[in-house]
């Protein structure tokens, strides 16, 4: 029984230390650095959803691991307001017209003619897809429209597909061009003397774009590097703000090139990762004018990120700026007419809290009243980036008293229990 005992002020050390860990989590204004006060359309409103933008020009930099995570919704009795996160990317409406082929053939100077006629009249296309299993080619495409099927009119005669085989593979054969309702389309492949494609299939759609809105913060370029062994070069990119993208457009004047290209960015250990993949190009031929210099990736919020472009023989691209892009995002949350409501942000270690989200609707963000943020303040109450530690880590000495103490406590008691012996 003594003995039992005599372990009752160490586990009670445990449990203290336990406690007052689990006092100090949750949300607690000393640990983030900047709030701004949330100014509401009118104060009249009823219990209503409101949308707020983040723009990067307010909030300035985004520390937190997992970008926005550390975005809080207090109210001045200090009450967490429950939030959703939504974002305007561009919106992409597909519909397939059904279509027969016909008059597929070669016309007298050797190139490919091939015939539609839309099934469903009036229909309204804009898109074609060229199916073909060919591989490594370049063709200029001419579109055109007719209401008879004998007498055709131009749609569009600058379009190319090409196919790029290799370690960095390019594919596009897909045409668009201004919406026509006329029931024949045409297609002329130019094979300019070489074999013609293989048309298996032509896919004809009426696609609707609905724009998304975007901001962007400019880089900074820094500390190329070539390295000839490797075929490839890099470079760094200083971002101006800290805030979430969603893709980097390089920026450059050359033209006629296509680059396989690597974004990093850099860990904790301060080594960098591959963060995503992808090759740009500009082509501006007398039979290709296309251009892709966009590399989508995974939201992220970097100072700093490393682009490495692989060459393979050619020289190393002359890139003067890059920049990035984020799509815009909205903070949705529920309207307290009876209280203030502040942002509070600036948090590189908080955790995206867990909300119950079953009142947030799924409304667009553009359709809901439009709050805004105030002037951006310092936190007087912060304590510095030493309080978001651990409470072991915070009180090292305190807790190595208390362990002494206790170590004291036990070798005594253990003492009385021997000498009872």
């Amino acid at each position: 029984m003594n003995r039992c005992f005599s372990f009752l002020p160490f586990s009670f050390l445990l449990l203290m230390v336990c406690v007052l860990d689990g006092f100090c989590g949750g949300f607690d204004e000393r640990f983030w650095e900047k709030y701004a006060e949330i100014h509401v359309p009118f104060r009249e409103m009823k219990d209503n959803l409101l949308s707020l933008r983040l723009d990067p020009g307010l909030l300035g930099d985004m520390t937190a691991k997992t970008p926005f995570a550390d975005l809080r919704v207090v109210t001045d009795q200090k009450e967490e307001v429950a939030w959703q996160l939504m974002e305007k990317r561009p919106g992409q409406w597909n519909q397939e017209i059904p279509h027969r082929m016909q008059n597929y053939s070669l016309d007298t100077e050797g190139e490919t003619w091939l015939e539609l006629l839309l099934l469903k009249p009036d229909a309204g296309v804009n898109t074609l897809d060229v199916i073909t299993p060919d591989k490594d080619f370049s063709r200029q495409v001419q579109v055109f429209g007719s209401e008879d099927g004998k007498k055709w009119n131009t749609v569009r005669k600058d379009a190319v597909i090409f196919d790029f085989h290799g370690p960095d593979r390019l594919r596009r054969t897909r045409i668009t061009f201004p919406q026509t309702r006329f029931p024949y389309l045409a297609l002329k492949i130019k094979n300019s003397g070489v074999n013609p494609l293989h048309i298996s299939d032509v896919r004809v759609w009426r696609e609707s774009v609905e724009p998304g809105q975007m901001y962007t913060i400019r880089g900074k370029i820094e500390q190329p590097e070539v390295n000839s062994s490797r075929k490839e070069n890099s470079i760094m990119i200083r971002m101006n703000k800290v805030f979430p993208v969603d893709q980097l457009t390089i920026h450059t004047k050359e033209r006629n090139f296509r680059r396989a290209v690597e974004v990093q960015v850099k860990r904790d250990t301060g080594d960098w990762k591959t963060w995503a993949r992808g090759t740009i190009f500009h082509y501006d031929t007398e039979e290709i004018q296309e251009s892709q210099t966009r590399i989508e990736m995974p939201r992220v919020a970097a100072e700093e990120f490393r682009l490495v472009f692989h060459n393979l023989d050619s020289p190393p691209l002359s890139v003067h700026e890059v920049t990035g892009s984020g799509y815009q995002r909205f903070l949705i949350f529920k309207h307290r007419p009876d209280r203030k409501m502040y942002l509070f942000w600036g948090n590189p270690l908080a955790e995206k809290p867990q909300y119950d989200l079953s009142g947030i609707m799924k409304t667009p963000p553009l359709n809901l009243p439009a709050a805004s943020l105030g002037q951006t303040f310092p936190n007087s109450k912060f304590e510095g980036r030493k309080a978001r530690l651990p409470f072991t880590e915070r009180y090292k000495y305190l807790l190595h008293f208390f362990v002494i103490l206790g170590i004291a406590g036990l070798i005594y008691l253990q003492y009385r229990v021997f000498r009872r012996i």
